[in-house]
Order: C-alpha cells, then sequence, then structure tokens
C-alpha cells in the first residue's frame, strides 16, 4: 500500500507477508486513511492492480479498491499487475532501463512480461495520449519456455516478481520493495489521461481459468 503526490512517494506499507492479506489489509487501510486525515490530505483516486495473479489476492484487491471508492466517492484507476511490478523496480534501480517482471501462474506456468522504462514511466509532462496502464507485453508462457528465455537474457535486462519462477535468479534479482509504488506510478500517468475505470464494472484480469474451471471444461469420459 503506497500514497504518493503525483511522482513522490510519500506513505509506503508493506503487508506483514506472515498473514494472510484478508487479515492485514482492513487495519493497513484504515491506518492509511488516518494518517492522510492527519497530514491534511484528501485523497483524489484509487489505484488497484487488476491482474494477472493469484485468484484469491485479485479478489480481495479488486474488491478492496472499489469499495473503497464507492464509500469515500472517489475515482478509481486500474493498471496492470507486471506492468506495476516493473514500475517499482525501475523506479528503485534508476540504472536499468528494460524490466522482466514474473509472476507464478501456478500448474506449470507464469505470467510474465517486459517493460521499458520510456514507455513505462515516461515523464508525466510528454506521456503520450495513447499510453497505457496495460501494456501489450504481458503473457502467459510454460515454465520450460520460460527457462528458455532467461537463458537468452541480456545481462542490462533487469528481473523482478516471484522467487519461484526465478529459481537461482532470484538471488540476482532487483527486489520488490512495494508493489504499490508501481501502482501509484502508473496511476498518475493514468489519471492525467483520464483512464478511469468504473467501479462498480471493473473485475480481475485472470488471463487464465482457475483449476476448477479448467475441469469442468474436460470432456467426461464414460464407461
Amino acid at each position: 500500500m503506497a500514497v504518493l503526490r503525483g511522482q513522490r512517494i510519500i506513505r509506503k506499507v508493506n503487508l506483514d507477508p506472515n498473514h494472510r492479506s484478508a487479515s492485514t489489509l482492513a487495519p493497513a487501510l484504515q491506518d492509511t486513511l488516518k494518517w492522510c486525515r492527519e497530514q491534511g490530505q484528501s485523497p483524489g483516486f484509487v489505484s488497484v492492480a487488476d491482474g494477472p495473479g493469484s485468484f484469491t489476492g485479485l479478489r480481495i484487491g479488486v474488491t478492496t479498491a472499489k469499495t473503497l471508492c464507492y464509500a469515500l466517492n472517489l475515482p478509481l484507476v486500474a493498471v496492470d499487475s507486471l506492468a506495476a511490478i516493473a514500475a517499482a523496480a525501475l523506479h528503485a534501480n534508476p540504472d536499468f532501463q528494460t524490466v522482466w517482471s514474473v509472476l507464478n501462474a501456478y500448474r506449470g506456468q507464469v505470467f510474465t512480461g517486459e517493460f521499458e522504462r520510456a514507455t513505462l514511466l515516461p515523464d508525466e509532462t510528454s506521456t503520450k495520449a495513447d499510453w497505457t496502464g496495460h501494456p501489450d507485453t504481458t503473457e502467459i508462457l510454460k515454465q520450460d519456455a520460460w527457462d528458455a528465455r532467461l537463458q537468452q537474457k541480456h545481462p542490462k535486462i533487469g528481473l523482478t516478481g516471484d522467487a519461484k519462477p526465478l529459481g537461482a535468479r532470484s538471488v540476482s534479482a532487483l527486489a520488490r520493495d512495494c508493489d504499490a509504488i508501481g501502482v501509484g506510478l502508473m496511476a498518475v500517468r493514468a489519471a492525467a489521461l483520464g483512464q478511469f475505470s468504473d467501479p462498480m464494472q471493473l473485475v480481475p484480469r485472470y488471463l487464465k481459468p482457475s483449476a476448477a474451471e479448467e475441469n469442468a471444461a474436460k470432456p467426461e469420459i464414460q464407461s
């Protein structure tokens, strides 16, 4: 969770990884809103990463953002999860111009995307009208295809994301500090372009069916 004023991060909160987000998110959100009131700062909009990612995590995040917008009568900005992770890494590591971000998609798959600083985080004064918070570089790969891609990665390309799909390369990957910073940095640009989402219509972008849906779609075998 993060609070930004323009591109400046004025508060960030990392949820305790040893506890479920469902139990820590609401108290952290309450404390953050209290802090904003004490600072005399009223939120201008709410931003959220709408996917891809874990089914439960996306449902919790998107539902919380929609509820907050409804309760506070605030507009909503949604951005791509992988792009947000890359944006946070680029912000924290100014020497890198290109970042690959990756998330575990489970069942032998990964979500991944390649992002360039110049297109993902352009200067706010020169952001083009066709800039989007949902770049078209996000894709789903099988683990072996991802492993093969890693073998061909240029040393100047940064890596960030979940440790499992990174394997041994997680040791040299760019650290994930607070993904919400990336969400905010992208949302500032999206809001400036009027790229808002309807809080009542936004749904998570899973990009793949759940295991239950895949099993239900399998043809029945009759003896």
